[in-house]
């Protein structure tokens, strides 16, 4: 298993990720957010980041696109890993665990105070990974999605 940043070369199997992903979360999104957020992953000026894992074969089998921001509570930056995705052809392989280790990695050799996610609470097979890395927090979420 190989953990590296994503390339412009990897468009194609970040797409079908991503729309995999999607799916999973039974959600859809209009093209151009999806385009706007693969551009932004490979533009240095934006603080979204994005790793893929690839296996043995040399095929893209896992994604995680991670944002770095500022905090109130620390002065070093806090890294929000918002998506994480991994093919089910390739489940179980510790793909996942990678991806989040490469973040993990890369927050302490960066000096990051923390590194955090979130899921679903009905999402059993991603929370027994979650609960083998690091136990989960007693904060409740709340969303105000503002239309415009």
């Amino acid at each position: 298993m190989n953990i590296r940043t994503v390339t412009p070369l990897d468009r194609e199997s970040w797409f079908h990720l991503w729309r995999g992903y999607l799916d999973f979360y039974e959600t859809a999104l209009d093209a151009r957010i999806s385009e706007a957020t693969w551009r932004r992953l490979l533009d240095q000026n934006e603080p979204i980041y994005g790793m893929v894992a690839i296996d043995k074969a040399d095929r893209v089998i896992g994604l995680v696109n991670y944002v770095l921001h500022a905090n109130t509570w620390t002065e070093k930056p806090v890294c929000y890993l918002e998506d994480l995705f991994v093919d089910a052809s390739a489940r179980g392989q510790g793909a996942g665990r990678a991806l989040i280790g490469a973040v993990v990695d890369m927050a302490k050799m960066q000096g990051w105070h923390r590194v955090y996610w979130q899921t679903k609470a009905g999402n059993a097979t991603a929370r027994a990974l979650y609960d083998k890395i690091t136990p989960a927090t007693d904060w409740v979420r709340y969303d105000v999605d503002v239309k415009t």
